[in-house]
């Protein structure tokens, strides 16, 4: 009979481990391409209902690299002329149908084939959903991209004024460099909450983190989306650094002033 040593075991063990928990993340964040964290029965879907000609379900789509892991489908065959695209071109934000390519290639890491989606604009993000139209979109210029544990910025659009404020614990602070080779100040966080109040109203939650692992949510677009007169947000809130994250909160989409639910929220994971 032959032997294999414990360490040698232990090691097999925990590779496999690693390789089945990257799958299950790499379905959530599929999933969540297909199913946006909305509660759809407030778009006139029953839970779990797919979409048709008549039976819409709005999305957004992340401009990513996609890991093709053994059974899933390419999440970018969902794309096709129904969706806009929100880009900046010369510092003003447009609205225009895709206009993008696809790159196949392969991830070491996860031993998996890849799509990337290659957007020929500066792009934010794809959307879909059928009330959209061609053309510039109103925005303001971002006054502070991270709102920390209390802090708060204010926009103000058409005569209205909306707050953004920021709560949590701040565990550590740290100076780093940023991509512009500038230094900024960055905090380790937790317990975080992010709220919103329209003209001094009641404060409500635009999302809640626990904790973040060497990341935090930074602001990437302030304007009106959707042409209803008031402010829509594009936030980044990847919780993990090996993850990318975007919320869209729609002002004609919030149901009830329950901003988080309404919102919509997508994660492209890229760990090992």
């Amino acid at each position: 009979m032959k032997y294999i040593s414990l360490p040698i075991l232990f090691f097999v063990l925990t590779f496999q481990s690693c390789q089945q928990n990257t799958q299950v993340r790499q379905h959530a964040a599929l999933d969540s391409v297909a199913s946006p964290s909305i509660d759809s029965s407030s778009q006139g879907l029953a839970v779990g209902d797919k979409p048709s000609a008549t039976n819409f379900s709005p999305s957004i789509f992340m401009i990513d690299t996609y890991r093709i892991f053994e059974g899933m489908e390419d999440p970018s065959k969902i794309l096709d002329k129904n969706w806009f695209d929100l880009y900046e071109e010369n510092g003003h934000y447009h609205l225009a149908p895709v206009d993008y390519k696809i790159e196949d290639g392969y991830n070491e890491c996860a031993e998996v084939e890849t799509k990337t989606v290659v957007s020929k604009r500066n792009s934010i993000l794809f959307l879909n959903f059928p009330f959209l139209k061609s053309g510039e979109v109103d925005h303001l210029k971002i006054i502070q991209a991270e709102v920390w544990p209390g802090e708060s910025v204010i926009y103000n659009f058409n005569s209205q004024k909306y707050q953004l404020k920021g709560y949590g614990d701040i565990s550590s602070t740290q100076v780093q460099t940023n991509d512009k080779g500038r230094e900024e100040i960055f905090h380790d966080v937790k317990n975080y909450k992010l709220t919103y109040s329209h003209n001094e109203s009641t404060e409500t939650n635009m999302l809640q983190v626990e904790q973040f692992n060497h990341t935090f949510i930074k602001t990437l677009f302030v304007g009106d989306i959707d042409r209803d007169g008031k402010l829509d947000f594009i936030i980044s809130d990847p919780t993990d650094y090996e993850e990318n994250s975007i919320r869209l909160i729609l002002s004609s989409q919030i149901n009830n002033n329950d901003i988080e639910k309404s919102s919509f929220q997508q994660n492209v994971q890229f760990d090992c």
